[in-house]
């Protein structure tokens, strides 16, 4: 079985290509991604469709969204991104780069937990026009 790091890179690598059947393959049946509460896309979004509805509100607010991985840190049943969150406001315009840290946790083999910390959430809310 290949190693939480190289899930996390199959997950991304199946989410870019919109391979939602290997996404699918990769999620614990309890999978959920938890936005911060003082963003447009705060709370849990659960399952597969959880996280595709997520990606599509994202992307109501931002365009050329992209999140470069930096370093992949592991610890038995969880893996922490370090990456940069690049993109372009559709309300101004106005393009941002920012650090951004996800904890991603792992059960039996699959991706059960994803927990994004942004540099600056106040910011990603005025990009994004305001709060939801």
């Amino acid at each position: 079985m290949a190693d939480n790091k190289q899930l996390v890179d199959d997950f991304l690598d199946a989410s870019r290509r919109g391979d939602t059947q290997r996404m699918a393959a990769l999620l614990h049946s309890d999978f959920c991604v938890y936005e911060a509460d003082s963003l447009p896309y705060a709370g849990e979004h659960r399952g597969l469709e959880g996280f595709l509805g997520l990606v599509k509100r994202v992307f109501t607010s931002f365009r050329d969204t992209r999140v470069d991985i930096r370093q992949m840190l592991a610890e038995g049943d969880t893996v922490v991104v370090l990456a940069t969150l690049s993109g372009r406001s559709k309300h101004n315009d106005e393009a941002f780069q920012m650090p951004v840290n996800e904890v991603w946790e792992f059960a039996e083999g699959r991706i059960l937990r994803i927990t994004p910390y942004y540099f600056d959430t106040a910011r990603l809310v005025a990009l994004a026009g305001g709060a939801a």
